[in-house]
């Protein structure tokens, strides 16, 4: 009987052992792998990296599969460094003879069936009033391709009557994370090598001292003939995201299937794609934030600086990251970056360690974000009205679209005077601010 009950309390006592990750569905793509005691370690990243079968890891850790002892006498774990299919970086630590089972990322290599076209996210509508039709795209992929004229009959309703929609697609073909947008009436061409040609926003920020609005859907959008001009003004940005500072338009797009950069200051053009494109194919950090809640700094410049030999590699603290934007609070770095012509995502708890671009180059980024309200003011100096809630509820499909008004920001905190909106919010894991004037309109992102 007693022999039982100690097999029993063996049991009960492993069971966290056996469970630890184990029920875990997320595939991980293995970025290093150390293992060791105190200040002995070793880095077993190749020996784990070889233990890969199919698309799991399974197998116990002790020193005989990980190739030796680093620390005698000493109880060792096991650190896992890996990154999730959106790019988050995760430590994960397994104890001596407990079992690591883990799903494991799969990326084939070019040539043998890599880079199929995914929709992962489609949108068809106007400002909050869309209708998904993921599932309806992807329906209708065909050898690979799709082609297909943008109306109401093929989107299956008109989810804005009167209103003029468009389409916007979030996909991955050949490895590459894309967006698109297609003004109704007009045609969806992806795959094969339709998707080639095109010009594409990939990336689009405006503001000035590290307050940016994300303007990518609005650019767009505004797209004809595979060409765009723009003058860069508040009004043609949709804000104001840093009052009285002369604000520049930083945009990252993709033309001929290569990937180029280019800027344009407030009240000049933006006129792409130039006649000589500044492509890129090196790493670099397209925008990179560093913060908790609604309180961050900037650091896209202070990351560029830090890249050697194609290379960043970095323990992310309040000291690297030049400061502490929200004391007392868990930070994160979330990155959007550019390698071999490839754009990536990854994000990184405060204390971790950033690396790109990595065991794999590109990461998986989050295709279509989450638009979050963080902080929403009415009114003037001095007399002003949190209406973060109120905005937060009217958020529809990831999008917000709102005449600015004392009725819809339920009530006039200084009547008679000129009364202007100002906005925090999140989106892709990135803070972002606008604000925007009596009787205008918000529309985010």
């Amino acid at each position: 009987m007693r022999l039982r009950r100690v097999w029993l309390l063996l049991f009960l006592f492993s069971l966290p052992l056996l469970a630890q990750y184990s029920t875990n569905s997320t595939p991980w793509t293995i970025v290093r792998a150390d293992y060791g005691a105190g200040n002995s370690w070793h880095d077993v990243t190749s020996q784990v990296q070889s233990l890969v079968r199919g698309d799991a890891l399974n197998f116990t850790v002790d020193n005989q599969t990980l190739g030796g002892d680093p620390a005698p006498e000493k109880r060792k774990s096991l650190r896992l460094q890996v990154r999730g299919l959106r790019g988050n970086l995760e430590t994960l630590t397994f104890n001596e003879r407990s079992i690591v089972s883990l799903r494991v990322a799969v990326f084939q290599p070019r040539g043998w069936g890599w880079g199929a076209l995914r929709i992962t996210k489609a949108q068809y509508g106007a400002g909050a009033r869309v209708r998904d039709v993921t599932q309806l795209l992807s329906s209708q992929i065909q050898s690979n391709q799709i082609s297909l004229r943008v109306s109401n009959s093929t989107m299956g309703g008109d989810p804005a009557e009167g209103s003029r929609k468009s389409l916007t697609v979030w996909y991955t073909y050949r490895g590459r994370i894309s967006q698109t947008s297609v003004n109704e009436g007009g045609t969806l061409s992806l795959g094969g090598g339709a998707a080639q040609a095109e010009l594409r926003i990939v990336r689009a920020d405006y503001g000035a001292a590290g307050r940016f609005v994300d303007v990518s859907s609005r650019l767009n959008s505004q797209i004809q003939g595979d060409r765009l001009s723009v003058r860069v003004t508040n009004e043609t940005m949709g804000g104001d995201p840093a009052e009285e500072r002369a604000k520049t338009l930083y945009v990252f797009y993709s033309y001929n299937g290569r990937l180029a950069r280019a800027a344009a200051e407030e009240k000049g053009y933006l006129n792409i794609p130039s006649g000589t494109p500044n492509y890129v194919d090196n790493l670099q950090i397209m925008r990179a934030q560093y913060g908790a809640d609604y309180r961050f700094h900037d650091v896209t410049e202070l990351l560029n600086q830090q890249i050697q030999n194609d290379r960043l590699n970095l323990r992310i603290t309040n000291e690297t990251m030049g400061g502490d934007p929200a004391e007392e609070r868990p930070k994160k770095l979330t990155v959007f970056y550019v390698y071999n012509g490839e754009p990536g995502q990854i994000t990184v708890n405060e204390k971790d360690t950033l690396d790109l671009p990595g065991t794999v180059s590109g990461s998986w980024p989050s295709a279509a974000g989450e638009l979050q309200i963080l902080r929403a003011i009415y009114g003037v100096p001095g007399l002003e009205t949190d209406v973060t809630d109120r905005l937060a509820s009217r958020v529809q499909g990831d999008q917000l679209l709102l005449q600015v008004n004392s009725g819809t920001m339920g009530g006039d905190p200084a009547a008679g005077r000129p009364k202007r909106l100002k906005v925090v919010y999140l989106w892709q894991g990135l803070r972002y601010e606008t604000n925007i004037p009596e009787n205008g309109t918000v529309s985010l992102p």
